[in-house]
């Protein structure tokens, strides 16, 4: 009987969550934007117009590689990596900058600037937290 009692007040608290907003990991509206806005970005931009056309990257990381010295901004594409796709660490387009400029976009372009192999794997960027939209 008292296993009855327990799974009723389990029943009660899942209950009392259902009217509220529930914040996802995917933030869907976000990604579709950064797809679709993504399409303007070109060879030549300086950070300023990207940012004004993307707003924030969701990550960027700046370096020295093998490839020269990069600034590389990260935006949310798509909900994970497919196969032949552009993105790297999970749905993630890198914009590729050097002095200041876009010189390439794409994982190809990435990997290339970063001397990793074209087919290796990637870690996943760190989640992204998303209010609602």
């Amino acid at each position: 009987m008292f296993w009855l009692g327990g799974a009723l007040t389990v029943l009660i608290v899942l209950a009392a969550g259902c009217g509220e907003t529930v914040l996802t990991q995917w933030p869907r509206e976000t990604i579709f934007s950064n797809y679709f806005h993504l399409q303007e970005i070109k060879p030549g931009m300086n950070r300023m117009e990207v940012e004004g056309i993307m707003g924030q990257p969701a990550a960027h990381e700046t370096g020295d590689y093998p490839g020269g010295q990069y600034t590389i901004y990260f935006y949310r594409t798509h909900n994970m990596d497919y196969d032949g796709s552009e993105t790297v660490r999970g749905g993630y387009t890198p914009i590729l900058f050097q002095k200041n400029t876009v010189v390439a976009m794409g994982r190809r372009s990435y990997l290339r600037a970063v001397g990793r192999p074209v087919h290796e794997p990637l870690p996943a960027l760190p989640p992204v937290f998303h209010g609602p939209a």
